[in-house]
């Protein structure tokens, strides 16, 4: 009897799982990839308004700066009804002429808030 040559049906069913496998596990890589990249971005972006708005208020006078509520923001920190990002100020007084101040910018990806923090004197 002569032995054929070639593939079972076993071995192509191996075949195909473990090529199914392989692409399973680089699609989720990719995901994975994109979902930190997009995390990543939005956080950079928050930090850039934060340290935008912060020198603003650093070039207040000191005495006038007071606790502002919520206010959404677009990407380029103008002020926008549907705008992704949300910022608040805080405005703590640490002494008679001392005072905190928290810029906290949020977004619905971000775990955390970028959170940054001054003093002021005056």
């Amino acid at each position: 009897m002569k032995k054929q040559a070639g593939f079972t049906l076993i071995s192509v069913l191996i075949a195909l799982l473990l090529l199914t496998i392989g692409i399973l596990a680089v699609s989720r890589t990719g995901y994975q990839v994109l979902r930190a990249h997009t995390n990543a971005t939005t956080r950079t972006t928050a930090l850039a308004l934060a340290r935008s708005y912060l020198e603003e208020l650093r070039s207040r006078d000191p005495t006038t700066l007071a606790n502002e509520s919520a206010v959404k923001l677009n990407d380029a920190g103008a002020v926008s009804a549907t705008g992704l990002y949300t910022r608040t100020v805080i405005v703590e007084m640490l002494a008679p002429n001392l005072r905190r101040v928290t810029v906290r910018v949020a977004a619905p990806n971000l775990k955390v808030p970028v959170e940054l923090v001054t003093m002021a004197f005056g």
